[in-house]
């Protein structure tokens, strides 16, 4: 019955998205046929090809034959390439995915200690440094941070390459640009959730048993302190699959968020449909994780369930 909401209401986001991105797209000035053409094309070439894109048909008829498509897992092709849109996607996006999880456990690496350590040193320095700090980072956009570490790292210390998915250390620098904003975000909601709890009666009868602190913290505290911490993970998971826009931009990383530039640039209706599609299902399906991460961390949302 859970998932059978879950799905239902997903189903409806998810057509929600379809929709509105195409009304979007078709809305937006430019034209394929003469990104494809040129300018100097003459008018029976580009009605020609209009006609022979299906671009001549009404919108309706438009989104009523891509959704028949859709359901039968036919993606289209590239209006620009004429590839098969499902090739494109499997090419893109274990790019996305690898750099996605890779930006996750630099921010679970560094924030989660970092928010403990904070809530552990409340309301002396060394929270205020590391609040400050967390802060800090948290407010710098990808296209600021990105270009930033690309100077230092690649071009003036020469330790990293500047862009590309050449090497394995490709992915390093647009890893910690996404990776570092996280990390900003995990560090205060961890330090938030562990000062909830930290006072209360069951952390207080822990100790009182002669329980060690680090096994009060770890076992009791952080596990009381979850949920919260989940939710951000879960969410911040499903931005990373759908945010890395701009950061594969900068890296020139061949995901599917450099893909989706692509296809608007050129006005590439069906591809930017499917990444959109494609980017939309990532944060579905992780939010539904999510949510069954939920009821196996706390016994109570099973029992409202």
């Amino acid at each position: 019955m859970f998932l059978i909401k879950k799905l239902s209401s997903f189903a409806t986001v998810i057509f929600g998205v379809l929709l509105l991105t195409f009304l979007l797209i078709h809305l937006v000035p430019g034209d394929p046929v003469e990104v494809m053409l040129g300018e100097s094309a003459s008018m029976a070439d580009r009605d020609t090809l209009r006609a022979d894109l299906g671009l001549k048909q009404p919108l309706i008829s438009q989104f009523g034959r891509y959704i028949a498509k859709l359901a039968h897992g036919d993606l289209g092709s590239s209006i620009h390439t004429k590839t098969p849109i499902i090739d494109l996607i499997k090419t893109r996006y274990p790019a996305t995915l690898k750099l996605a999880i890779s930006s996750l456990i630099i921010g679970l690496v560094i924030g989660i200690p970092l928010g403990i350590y904070a809530a552990l040193k409340a309301n002396h320095w060394q929270d205020f440094v590391v609040t400050m700090v967390s802060v800090r980072f948290s407010a710098m956009p990808a296209f600021w941070l990105g270009p930033i570490l690309m100077l230092v790292f690649a071009v003036w210390l020469g330790w990293l390459p500047v862009s590309g998915m050449e090497s394995n250390s490709s992915i390093i620098l647009p890893a910690i640009t996404l990776g570092l904003g996280l990390s900003a975000i995990l560090t205060r909601m961890t330090r938030t959730s562990l000062l909830d709890v930290l006072h209360d009666d069951f952390i207080r009868t822990a100790r009182a048993k002669g329980l060690s602190e680090q096994t009060v913290i770890v076992r009791h505290a952080l596990r009381a302190a979850l949920l919260p911490i989940i939710t951000i993970v879960g969410l911040q998971m499903g931005s990373l699959l759908a945010g890395t826009v701009i950061t594969e931009t900068i890296f020139s990383w061949d995901g599917i968020g450099r893909l989706l530039v692509e296809s608007i640039e050129k006005r590439d209706y069906p591809v930017t449909q499917a990444c959109v599609l494609v980017v939309a299902l990532s944060y579905v399906l992780v939010n539904l994780f999510t949510d069954i991460i939920y009821r196996f961390a706390d016994p109570r949302v099973r029992v409202s369930a």
